[in-house]
């Protein structure tokens, strides 16, 4: 029988998450198996320190680091708690932070930091490739924030309209018959001016928000998909596999864990 899932409650911790339960009941799920484990966990963006305490008790034998761009400070640190100043961006440093409590690379990395795409890609790949060990989790917080007007890399969603047109599917059936016409795929830039019509005609089929930190989490989804994105036959060399073993997308919240 498998033991009962340890809890994680932040009713007494001064942090968003106690609010936003739905990310502490997602946490869970992940945290569970490591509950006992002594684990190596980084949070970027730590605000007054309430998130480090939680993870601190909920890991009884973990080691918490965090860095934030302003100064905090813990009374209650102890041992199991380190805090770092600086820019999530800054590859320098953490690198720093990593020899220094993660030499072998962290089990569990949160991006709670500034929610913005370009420095979040920053930080996600270089922790990611570097620091985080095989089957580690990375978890990005607040992705929604790309909808957001008032955001900084934000833009309000416009609807659009879901509807299937009929001309438009044809003309991309004929486009895609012609890449395959033996005669046409000798022809000088057939090949390339095809495949530019077919992305112009797709691309009024499908729209996608593609900003901020929702475009940085849709990149993401393309690195799900590279064994497809490289297959021999019909992709683009190299070829190799996804660097993530899994990528769970929820409200504002995502998931990667490491191959």
């Amino acid at each position: 029988m498998n033991a009962a899932k340890k809890a994680l409650d932040a009713t007494n911790y001064d942090t968003d998450k106690k609010i936003l339960t739905h990310y502490l009941r997602n946490y869970e799920d992940y945290f569970a198996q490591l509950a006992n484990q002594e684990v190596r966990l980084l949070e970027l963006g730590i605000y007054n320190g309430g998130s480090l305490r939680l993870w601190r008790d909920y890991f009884e034998k973990g080691l918490i680091v965090g860095l934030d761009i302003n100064p905090v400070t813990l009374n209650d640190a102890g041992e199991r708690i380190r805090t770092y100043q600086g820019a999530q961006q800054d590859t320098t440093l953490l690198d720093s932070v990593a020899a220094e409590t993660a030499p072998d690379g962290f089990d569990v990395i949160i991006d709670d930091c500034s929610h913005i795409g370009v420095l979040s890609r920053v930080s996600f790949w270089h922790l990611f490739d570097h620091h985080l060990k095989s089957g580690g989790l990375y978890v990005i917080e607040d992705w929604g924030t790309g909808y957001w007007e008032s955001w900084v890399d934000g833009v309000r969603y416009k609807p659009y309209s879901t509807g299937y047109h009929h001309g438009l599917y044809r003309l991309t059936r004929a486009i895609a018959r012609a890449q395959q016409n033996s005669f046409l795929k000798r022809v000088p830039f057939a090949s390339t001016l095809m495949a530019r019509g077919k992305a112009f005609v797709l691309k009024r089929q499908h729209y996608s928000h593609d900003f901020g930190m929702v475009a940085f989490v849709k990149e993401l989804i393309d690195e799900c998909g590279m064994a497809d994105i490289t297959h021999p036959q019909f992709g683009l060399p190299p070829v190799r596999v996804s660097k993530f073993k899994e990528m769970r997308i929820t409200q504002s919240q995502a998931f990667i864990v490491k191959a």
